[in-house]
Formats: structure tokens, sequence, C-alpha cells
């Protein structure tokens, strides 16, 4: 299958950059400029560029994902002075980020406040990007609605108030969609939900459209932050197979197609926890047709 040439694909989603910008209208049928990216990083491919590890997965693709849309994740209380190296890189070639911020436990009022310098110091280096406020809380670091919402509800007036997207990203694997949908947050609402959704999740029984229905009954578009071959401790234990991985793509395409997912989705292919199942290898991949048919669902879609 050609890959679609950088010229071509950014047509498909022209006008992406000018709608980013802003927080989008939470309004049930609203038009919306789907974006299709992928996450790498570094070790997944063993160079020492950022730029560079996107480029060698664009390449193998045969589609300018990485360059376009990455997620970006930051530690515990991470605020600098500068934008991280990786987001520099790749901004330089017109990237896109999704940026996963994890402020401080403790709520504090100085934490608010660098947060929003950090914020805006982002947007004065004309990045464009939108903002995850603790990805996948719902996993690990938040186990109750009880120490969830209130940690929401200090921090996400900080991006609201700088004019940034605000995200509500939960992992959706077996053991954690349901307090994902539990963990949906108010007061305020997100402007958008980006759902962390591997291929194992789909073959244990894990399926989006009651989380879905929860955002879109708020007004709220659904996005897909992380796809992939394999997450926890499945890839050891339970290794994916090719029939499952088709299954677990022709389900993403089903809700593309139904308007269900409008904001587009990042594929995963980064090493993880000292993990490369995810990795795309080589042009020669099997799993790149399925690649290019969710891709193309994202691009017919907007």
């Amino acid at each position: 299958m050609r890959g679609l040439s950088r010229r071509e694909f950014l047509g498909c989603t022209a006008g992406t950059a000018a709608a980013i910008s802003l927080p989008p209208s939470r309004i049930t049928g609203a038009a919306f400029t789907p974006l299709a990216g992928a996450i790498v990083n570094r070790g997944a491919y063993m160079v020492s560029s950022y730029l560079a590890a996107a480029n060698i997965y664009d390449s193998y693709v045969g589609l300018p994902l990485a360059t376009t849309f990455e997620k970006i994740y930051m530690g515990h209380g991470q605020f600098g002075s500068a934008p991280p190296a990786e987001m520099t890189q790749l901004a330089a070639a017109g990237c896109q980020f999704l940026v996963s911020v994890e402020p401080s436990r403790n709520m504090t009022s100085s934490e608010q406040a660098i947060m929003a310098k950090w914020l805006a110091m982002l947007k004065a280096r004309g990045m464009s990007f939108r903002v995850a406020l603790y990805s996948e809380c719902n996993d690990k670091a938040f186990t109750t609605v009880q120490e969830w919402l209130p940690y929401w509800r200090y921090y996400s007036p900080v991006i609201k108030d700088a004019g940034v997207t605000l995200c509500y990203e939960p992992g959706c694997g077996g053991t954690s969609v349901h307090k994902a949908q539990a963990f949906f947050p108010s007061k305020p609402y997100p402007d958008e939900l980006w759902m962390d959704y591997y291929a194992t999740a789909f073959r244990g029984g894990s399926r989006l459209s009651k989380l879905i229905a929860i955002a879109q009954a708020a007004g709220v578009p659904a996005g897909i932050g992380e796809w992939g071959w394999s997450a926890g401790r499945a890839p050891v234990t339970n290794p994916m197979t090719m029939p499952s991985w088709d299954k677990y793509g022709a389900y993403l395409i089903g809700l593309i197609t139904a308007k269900k997912i409008q904001l587009g989705a990042m594929h995963f292919s980064a090493k993880a926890n000292h993990r490369i199942a995810n990795v795309i290898t080589g042009p020669s991949d099997p799993r790149i047709p399925m690649i290019h048919k969710v891709v193309m669902a994202i691009h017919n879609a907007g």
C-alpha cells in the first residue's frame, strides 16, 4: 500500500492547527477535524534524537504520523523554564501535541502558579498543544473518585484559564475501564476525552461504548490517546496474535465510522517498561496494514 505524502496527509487535516489553539466547543454534533498520530521514543529505535525516531517510524509505516501528532509525558511536578526537548524537536517539523501533566498531589497554590507559568511559556513558544490532567489517573495513581475529583477540580481551572484545551485521558484496560467511567470528571467537564486502549484490553473484553456515552451526554468529543499491540502483563503471560489485532482494529474503525471517535487517534510504537512489543520493527511489520486502515477511517470521518 502506497503511503500518503506529507502534503496529501496534511491536506486531510487542513485547519487543525488553528482549531487546536483554543478550547473546542463541547456541543455534541459539532464539526471536528480529527488527527492521526503516533507515539514513539528514542529507545524504540535506538537513536539520540526524538525527531529521528519519529522519522524512522513514519518511514516504516509510510505515513507522517509521529511528526504530525504526538503525546508528551511530563513527570510528577515536572515543569521547566523551556519546552522539553521532544516538543522542541518535533514542533520544528510541524508536530502538534497531547501533553500529560501531573502536578503535585499536595494541591498547593504554588504548584498552580508554576503550572500556569509553564503553560504560558509553551504558548509563547508557539507550541500547538492540548493538555491531559494526569493521564491514566484511574489505573494506579488514584484509587477512588473521592481522591480524584478534588485533584481534578483544583488543577483543571488553571488549564482552562490558560486558554488551553483540557482533556480527560483514562486508561481503558479490562480492570480499569469501569473506573474510567466512574472517574469521568465534572465541575468543570473536560473539553475532550482521550482514551488509552490497547488490543490486549479489547481481547480481554473491555469496550468503550459506555464511557463514550457518558462523554456524549456531557457534550464532550472523544479520541484514542493511545492504541497499540499490548499493555500490562499480557505481553509476557499471554502474547497478542494477529487475528486478535485485526478484530481490535475493526472495532476501532467501527467506532470511528459511527462518529463515536471524533478527535482521532495516536498509535503507540514506543519502548516502555523495558518492553518493545509495541514497536513497529520495519516496513514489513504485519501490523502496518491495520494502521493504514485505522488512519484512513480517521481521515474519511473528518
